[in-house]
């Protein structure tokens, strides 16, 4: 394994967590919405998402999915339906009570398996997340370069979105953050329904 690639896959990797995209609403949204756990288990679900990526394009089936636009297309427009419901979910977004017990209530009410789930699903049926990985294992590293060595550079990728991500969480549930957005929860929920909304119809356009 070579350290020079590993550090360029890292620092490519990191710049790529960091651009805002589904996986960020999604974890914005649920640390606001239901409190910093379910943030941290939706970061760890699109951590856990990433495997599937890395998975496809260890085993070779990455080039399968490049050079096969039947393949991706299925790919862009699950990942684009997905976007358009959660954006749709979000825009029916209704006003919060202002009492503390209900609140705490609504908070409870993502359990971490959903949250995980959220974030898996988010980041698995992300295009992006399918270019960039193609874009890597193919442009990248060499046809020769070991299993060993793509399963580290994979397993790297998804720590970087695993730390990012749940700094993410725990920045946006501060009970300031939350208290703030208690008041205008149900407009930040449309706007994010919005921005979901304008992902899913960028995701199915890209060519």
């Amino acid at each position: 394994m070579s350290w020079h690639v590993w550090l360029m896959v890292s620092g490519i990797a990191f710049l790529a967590i960091i651009s805002p995209g589904p996986d960020f609403v999604i974890v914005v949204k649920n640390a606001l919405t239901y409190g910093r756990r379910a943030g941290v288990m939706t970061a760890a679900g699109i951590s856990a998402g990433l495997s599937v990526h890395v998975a496809y394009t260890v085993l070779g089936l990455g080039l399968i999915i490049a050079q096969s636009i039947v393949a991706f297309t299925v790919i862009k427009w699950l990942g684009a339906l997905y976007l358009l419901w959660l954006g749709w979910q979000a825009i029916r977004a209704k006003p919060m009570t202002d009492d503390i017990d209900l609140v705490q209530t609504k908070l409870a009410v993502m359990s971490d398996r959903a949250a995980f789930v959220s974030g898996f699903v988010t980041n698995a049926l992300n295009p992006k997340a399918t270019l960039f990985f193609l874009a890597l294992f193919t442009q990248i590293l060499q046809p020769d370069t070991d299993m060993m060595a793509k399963f580290v550079y994979g397993t790297t990728i998804m720590l970087i979105a695993l730390v990012i991500f749940s700094m993410v969480a725990m920045g946006f549930s501060r009970q300031n953050v939350r208290r703030f957005y208690r008041r205008i929860a149900h407009w930040i929920d449309r706007g994010l329904g919005a921005v979901f909304i304008a992902l899913g119809i960028k995701l199915a356009l890209t060519r």
